[in-house]
């Protein structure tokens, strides 16, 4: 345990140093992940660094249900009409992100299992605008729906970005509008060069019926969490 706690110690040691070098490698690490997610998601920090003259970018979370897998694509957009892109997907997580119960064969790798799988590509200037112009058709900009619920065992897509200053958010929640208002995803997903096949959207229960048999009587639900979509981004935790 103490060789665990160590471990542990210096994951968050090295997850603080990369928070401030790049924020997708602050959700690289499951423990570091755990305290920062939801800051990735909501985007707090392409928000407060959104200004004139600042960088173009776009962060897309595909949710397709937390436990099964997670995409997060971060888009960003060159003066010259190019963008890069890089893909980080969580894949098989199960229903809780624990490393106290893993045999340690080889310190070094302790979280290897819960990592992001990466890749990464530069666009075409035809390829961006191609790309741009679908998440136009699909309100990707904004205004979300003030309201609308995202649970962690639902497919859901979040966009948030700042161009020319301007910071935007919106959500898409599935079966909620069944994507319907979603035009990019397939543009997205065959630029998406992770050797792990995309998590479709299906057909479920309604999330509030849908239990972990794995956890013990009267503690189904001790996993889930929530995101609520504000007027302009997610509302605070």
């Amino acid at each position: 345990m103490r060789i665990v706690a160590a471990a542990l110690g210096l994951t968050l040691a090295t997850g603080a140093a990369a928070w401030a070098q790049r924020a997708d490698r602050a959700v690289d690490q499951p423990v570091v992940r755990s305290l920062n997610w939801f800051s990735y998601v909501a985007a707090d920090d392409i928000r407060a660094a959104c200004r004139p003259g600042g960088r173009n970018r776009v962060r897309l979370i595909y949710n397709a249900l937390w436990e099964e897998q997670v995409r997060a694509y971060e888009l960003f957009l060159q003066p010259d009409g190019t963008a890069g892109l890089t893909v980080g997907v969580l894949a098989e997580q199960g229903p809780v992100t624990i490393v106290s119960g893993i045999t340690v064969s080889e310190l070094g790798d302790i979280t290897g299992p819960w990592r992001m799988r990466r890749g990464q590509r530069l666009l075409t200037a035809a390829e961006t605008a191609e790309l741009m112009g679908l998440m136009q058709a699909s309100a990707a900009f904004g205004p979300p729906r003030d309201g609308l619920r995202l649970p962690d065992n639902d497919f859901w897509w979040t966009v948030a970005s700042c161009r020319d200053g301007v910071w935007g958010f919106q959500a898409y929640h599935y079966p909620t509008d069944r994507f319907a208002n979603v035009r990019f995803a397939e543009k997205l997903f065959s630029f998406d060069n992770v050797a792990v096949a995309v998590n479709r959207p299906r057909q479920l229960e309604p999330a509030e019926l849908r239990r972990d048999p794995n956890l013990r009587p009267g503690r189904e639900r001790a996993d889930r969490w929530m995101l609520v979509v504000g007027r302009d981004g997610l509302r605070a935790r």
